[in-house]
């Protein structure tokens, strides 16, 4: 790690940070980026068992959805709320309430109440990351900052690869509530290390307007549509109809809401080049076909082909190991060849990586699922960092934060949006079969051995079949990625520019 010096590693130019020790504070962001990081990954091996102790199988993406949601849509306020309060107040805050939601969670009694304490703990969660690197951005002089957000790209990688072996790793020995508590003690070390030794100036604070009319009406737009789709195949035509009207009307709100603000939340004004239009509509449908692979493979892992929490982690290790591959290799080459043919590239790998999953999940072969999901990996990563830098190229300096959280922002929106969707396409897949909270059953060793040789083929068949939908929508969303990809306007990016960026995997926010 670069060796900063105690005074002059301060950002002067805005005295907007008092460090006394600057190599502890960056140790500090590092490690809060490592917790952030982890938390969506962690939790995707040990879920089903979660779902075999609380039940409510059909409330199971909502655990994913609702954290996603509320750290979406707080992530940009984050940013306002360090502006008017300063850096300090407000990381020790958010990471209070993300280390309350963390304990709560592991608390929880039943599905409802889970969903509820993981909406907290997404709430803190939203600052967790943003505010690391606003911190590292103050403290760091400009020939640091560079290689310090290096190891933040790093420990992006690492936690994506750790995180489901560790919460394989808490299944198998501590039991699942310390997939979230082990937030605790690792929060709690950067809590006191922020208050002790990072100290901010009054006088360069500005108070931004935030906008939390906007705000709501986002969180209403994207709940209730998310509500719609989870529960899609029980509410009826009229009703679904209604509820995707009623979200509707509070996103065209919220939409005409910022474009009439001096300090809107979002800079939708970037929608309008058709590069970054594309970069937008790629986040979404990678997010959502993200969380459709790291959420729902392990329930296929462990509740169809019978494999343990171990071998769901060992499954989504080796998606991520293709995305990190995938990135670190071939994201120079995107100077050379542009935009477009690499996106096509990374569309095809993940059309033949979903199409490939659809055909050989039904045979119940563990090892080829590990297979295919390497396809499915490197194309995650590849359409990312292709993306990723285009955003960062493809508008000035002063847009170019703006642009780069609207972009993460999308992906985190198809990501809780995809929850939901394919949430609901497996709901509706086991209401047709008639049976529920199969998952309950198939994944608890001691039921299974139980059942007999007929019941327990019949039963994985519901579930497998259940999931053959989930994963026909993975191709869909592959399509969409495709379509997206072809759209990409010709021509190579700006290399003026250029600076290596290594796409963060999985858990990425």
């Amino acid at each position: 790690m670069p060796q900063p010096t105690e005074a002059s590693s301060i950002n002067q130019a805005t005295g907007a940070a008092a460090v006394s020790h600057p190599r502890i504070i960056i140790a500090a962001m590092l490690i809060s980026t490592f917790m952030a990081a982890v938390e969506v990954t962690v939790i995707s091996t040990a879920m089903p068992t979660i779902v075999a102790k609380l039940g409510g199988f059909r409330l199971f993406s909502w655990t994913f959805g609702i954290y996603l949601l509320t750290q979406a849509v707080m992530t940009p306020l984050y940013g306002r709320l360090a502006d008017s309060f300063g850096r300090r107040a407000v990381y020790l805050g958010s990471t209070a309430l993300f280390l309350v939601g963390s304990l709560l969670c592991g608390c929880a009694w039943s599905m409802v109440s889970l969903i509820v304490f993981r909406a907290i703990q997404g709430i803190g969660g939203g600052g967790l990351a943003p505010m690391a690197t606003t911190i590292i951005g103050d403290i760091c002089k400009p020939t640091d900052r560079a290689r310090i957000m290096g190891y933040v790209s790093g420990i992006w990688g690492i936690a994506a690869i750790v995180g489901p072996l560790l919460g394989a790793f808490f299944v198998h020995t501590l039991g699942w509530p310390f997939v979230f508590w082990v937030n605790l003690p690792i929060g709690v070390v950067t809590m006191a290390m922020v208050a002790r030794y990072l100290h901010e100036s009054h006088h360069n604070k500005t108070h931004t307007p935030i906008d939390l009319p906007g705000c709501a009406l986002l969180i209403a737009g994207l709940g209730i549509m998310m509500a719609a789709l989870v529960d899609f195949d029980r509410l009826g035509t009229p009703r679904l109809a209604g509820l995707l009207a009623i979200a509707a009307v509070a996103l065209a709100g919220f939409g005409l809401r910022e474009r009439q603000l001096r300090h809107p939340l979002l800079p939708l004004h970037l929608l309008r080049r058709p590069l970054l239009l594309a970069a937008f509509a790629s986040a979404l449908l990678g997010g959502g076909l993200l969380i459709g692979m790291t959420a729902f493979l392990p329930t296929w892992v462990q509740g169809v082909a019978g494999g343990g929490a171990l071998d769901a982690g060992i499954n989504l290790g080796i998606m991520t190991v293709a995305w990190t591959i995938t990135s670190m290799t071939l994201g120079r080459a995107i100077g050379r060849l542009g935009n477009r043919p690499m996106a096509l590239g990374a569309a095809v790998a993940l059309l033949v990586g979903t199409v490939a999953l659809v055909m050989v999940a039904s045979g119940h072969s563990l090892l080829w699922v590990d297979i295919v999901s390497i396809p499915i990996g490197a194309g995650m990563g590849l359409t990312s960092i292709v993306f990723t830098l285009a955003v960062q190229s493809g508008v000035a300096h002063t847009d170019r934060g703006r642009a780069t959280a609207l972009f993460f922002f999308c992906r985190l929106m198809g990501q809780a949006l995809g929850a939901a969707a394919f949430g609901g396409v497996l709901n509706a897949g086991l209401t047709h079969a008639g049976v529920h909270d199969v998952l309950r059953d198939l994944v608890n060793p001691h039921i299974r051995a139980t059942m007999s040789p007929g019941d327990l083929q019949r039963l994985t068949g519901l579930l497998s079949d259940a999931l053959h939908g989930v994963f026909v929508l993975g191709v869909i969303l592959s399509v969409g990625v495709m379509i997206v990809a072809v759209l990409v306007p010709r021509g190579r990016r700006d290399t003026s520019t250029h600076a290596q960026v290594v796409s963060e995997p999985s858990g990425a926010h």
